[in-house]
């Protein structure tokens, strides 16, 4: 029997392609005759085990974060260019454009798209004195979560792990109108705005659970489920999650976009040791086809095509507010070196949050 091999970054999106109630891969090989190793690895794992797979053939389709890796391995010739010769009823303008984007380089398709992970502000409305718009800027979270602290501890939450901070500091950053990078590489992080934005940022660890250093995706999704705090931000393709039946009063969690939202698709693509172009790409069209879209966007709350908004939008409230924040959202500069730039500053801003070195240190002589 024909057979390729995946390799799945551990999420819980990703974990509806092996779901016995959804019977994808046996689906696929029932159609096709090709059978399907889906192999998920855990987040703390996945990039070595992904570069790995770069250098000794063990997959033909691997999943990449989108823009945040996209260059780097398509310079490197890690990834296959995609013929984009889809069937009728793919219909790949369904995707979002803005997540379209993405997929492509330099007019080249590389990707095609599994779920997206962006800035999405989850919040009791009960516990809140004012009514939120669906879009929020950060002073504006800030003053919501001053005038409802009301002298309690543990009303927000922050996703201050060392393997979060970065994308969780980026709004602030943004809304004091720096970008951690431009299209050329450089960094105006330097100045009065950035170690601005990083006090915001810094400050708001009063309002949270003194542990919060330690927070990654699963503490802040107990933190909102389990009612530990009023307020949080945290990414689309955790709502799913989030709402499950594992949350407590689901019925009064609000959701809103920030302004200086990012976004993040993670996306299939094709190994460049790949023993079966053909059998790979009718693989892709599969997975990422409208019918599985609706499914991966219903359980882990973000999918990736207009007509699963539009199919979902009554069922899945936070589908309209999530529409807006992919329409919107800024991804960051394709750059071939994004992930260590990424490094050294999330070494020096989880310093400052830690309270190992002074605010004013933080981006002094970066070599980025």
């Amino acid at each position: 029997m024909k057979k390729i091999n995946v390799l799945a970054v551990g999420d819980p999106a990703t974990y509806v392609y092996k779901d016995s109630n959804n019977k994808f891969l046996q689906k696929f090989e029932e159609m096709t005759g090709i059978c399907v190793q889906f192999d998920i690895v855990k987040w703390a794992d996945y990039y070595t085990t992904l570069l790995n797979s770069f250098q000794t053939y063990k997959y033909d389709i691997v999943m990449i974060a989108g823009h945040l890796w996209l260059k780097e391995f398509v310079d490197q010739g890690y990834l296959l260019k995609l013929k984009g010769q889809f069937k009728e009823n793919y219909q790949y303008e369904d995707i979002l454009l803005s997540i379209r984007s993405e997929m492509e380089l330099e007019g080249n398709l590389y990707l095609l798209p599994s779920f997206c992970d962006g800035h999405i502000l989850v919040y009791r409305k009960s516990e809140l004195k004012n009514k939120l718009s669906e879009v929020v800027s950060i002073d504006q979270l800030i003053k919501i979560v001053e005038n409802n602290s009301c002298g309690q501890e543990n009303i927000f939450v922050l996703k201050a792990h060392p393997s979060e901070i970065f994308l969780d500091f980026l709004p602030y950053l943004r809304s004091e109108g720096v970008d951690a990078f431009d299209e050329e590489g450089n960094t105006n992080i330097n100045t009065k705005a950035g170690y601005l934005a990083l006090k915001k940022y810094i400050n708001m660890k009063q309002y949270c659970d003194k542990h919060v250093s330690e927070f990654g995706n699963e503490e802040v999704l107990d933190a909102l489920q389990k009612k530990k705090c009023i307020l949080g931000v945290s990414w689309g393709g955790q709502l799913g999650q989030i709402m499950n039946d594992q949350c407590m009063e689901p019925e009064d969690l609000g959701f809103a976009a920030l302004e200086t939202s990012w976004n993040v698709t993670w996306s299939f693509g094709i190994n460049h040791l790949c023993k079966n172009q053909e059998q790979a790409a009718l693989f892709l069209e599969f997975i990422t086809s409208q019918a599985v879209d609706q499914v991966v966007g219903a359980y882990c709350g973000n999918p990736t095509r207009l007509s699963s908004f539009i199919a979902g939008k009554d069922i899945y409230r936070w589908y309209p507010v999530l529409l807006k924040m992919l329409t919107n959202a800024k991804p960051l500069p394709n750059l071939s070196n994004t992930g260590q730039r990424i490094g050294i500053l999330t070494e020096q801003i989880t310093k400052a949050f830690n309270n190992e070195i002074k605010v004013e240190e933080a981006f002094h002589g970066l070599n980025i």
